[in-house]
């Protein structure tokens, strides 16, 4: 580790490291710190109290082991920490400026933009505007396919940086001035409107409620093989209640049919992966519910249950609304967690697109 960031300060301006500031004996970042800054860390007696009230209020005692996240460097700083016990540490040498966070994504990504982020950006010798518009319901190649022209008229004064993720890509706008990006946005928009939800750190299913709360639309699910992910998500945006009326998961053929009303003769010919499952499945949420719209999955998230016929990631997902009901097919081809990941996302695109042609 040593070597590393010493090898580190020849190759950038600022090194940021994360993990191994935790109390057990594997946790050795700190140490390496302080060895490779020549420094002797001091206990902090303020901090230590402040870690044993944070303990207190849960109703528990702080640990011996825990002394050694209330040491504070001598020559450096401390990055305050306010989701962990953890604090982070911030030297400088030769120029040079090194980060040293926590591991865990939560306290790592707060102190990344509390701290870390706007000392960098009010310590940079140049600055850059940077958009990131959200996409979903599009690959990355047929997206990077589709704008390949656009591209290359707009120039090469603004870079796009095509990045993928499981439930959708993100395409982040990097140039001069906000002028500059802002020049290439509109020159791709008319080609990627469609597929875009949001920007920056937006969230499909808060774009959507938001949305929803501004028509005064309600919504009600009805989820099998996502075993209530797609209502998790919903009301993970704060004010759901406003636009969500509730959701059933029915994974059983017999709750389908006694809380749902899908037909017995549905299941029977057509299994209950199948459109017709999905249409009555979101015609009855929405039925019974009084929500304007009514969302219904269905599918086989794997790894066991495919068939040559119906194989695993095999997902129908119905969208039931006054003028009447669609379904579509997907086929996924990923590990049980993320198929119910992408089929959530698959209906809240469903949703997206049908506002947007609604107008």
């Amino acid at each position: 580790m040593l070597t590393a960031l010493g090898e580190a300060s020849q190759l950038a301006d600022a090194v940021i490291t994360t993990g191994g500031l935790g109390p057990t004996h594997d946790d050795v970042t700190a140490t390496a710190f302080y060895r490779y800054f020549q420094d002797e860390p001091i206990f902090d007696k303020v901090y230590w109290q402040e870690l044993e009230s944070r303990f207190g209020r849960m109703g528990r005692n702080i640990p011996a082991i825990n002394k050694d996240q209330a040491l504070r460097p001598r020559s450096g700083e401390t990055i305050p920490n306010a989701v962990g016990t953890a604090r982070g540490l911030h030297y400088e040498r030769e120029s040079c400026h090194y980060f040293c966070l926590p591991g865990v994504p939560r306290e790592m990504k707060a102190m990344m933009t509390q701290t870390v982020l706007p000392w960098i950006q009010s310590h940079s010798r140049q600055t850059f505007f940077v958009k990131t518009l959200r996409t979903t319901g599009i690959p990355e190649s047929a997206l990077a396919e589709k704008l390949a022209q656009d591209l290359h008229v707009a120039g090469d004064q603004v870079e796009v940086a095509f990045l993928p993720q499981m439930i959708g890509v993100d395409l982040r706008l990097t140039g001069p001035t906000q002028a500059h990006v802002e020049a290439v946005e509109h020159r791709i928009w008319p080609t990627i409107e469609r597929y875009v939800y949001g920007t920056g750190e937006d969230r499909l299913e808060t774009v959507l409620g938001r949305q929803l709360q501004s028509l005064g639309l309600t919504l009600a699910v009805a989820e099998s093989c996502t075993g209530g992910l797609l209502s998790h998500r919903i009301t993970n945006s704060p004010g759901s209640s406003a636009y969500f009326l509730g959701g059933m998961v029915t994974y059983s053929n017999q709750l389908k049919e006694e809380l749902l009303g899908v037909r017995h003769e549905t299941l029977e010919v057509h299994g209950a992966v199948s459109e017709p499952t999905a249409r009555e499945m979101a015609e009855g949420i929405r039925a019974r519910t009084g929500a304007d719209l009514g969302i219904g999955i269905t599918g086989i998230a794997g790894p066991g249950g495919g068939t040559p016929e119906k194989p695993v990631g095999l997902v129908y997902i119905g969208l039931a609304v006054t003028a009447g009901t669609i379904a579509k097919r997907f086929e996924f081809s990923f590990d049980r967690e993320t198929n119910k990941l992408v089929s959530t996302q698959a209906a809240l695109n469903m949703i997206r697109k049908w506002l947007h042609d609604r107008g």
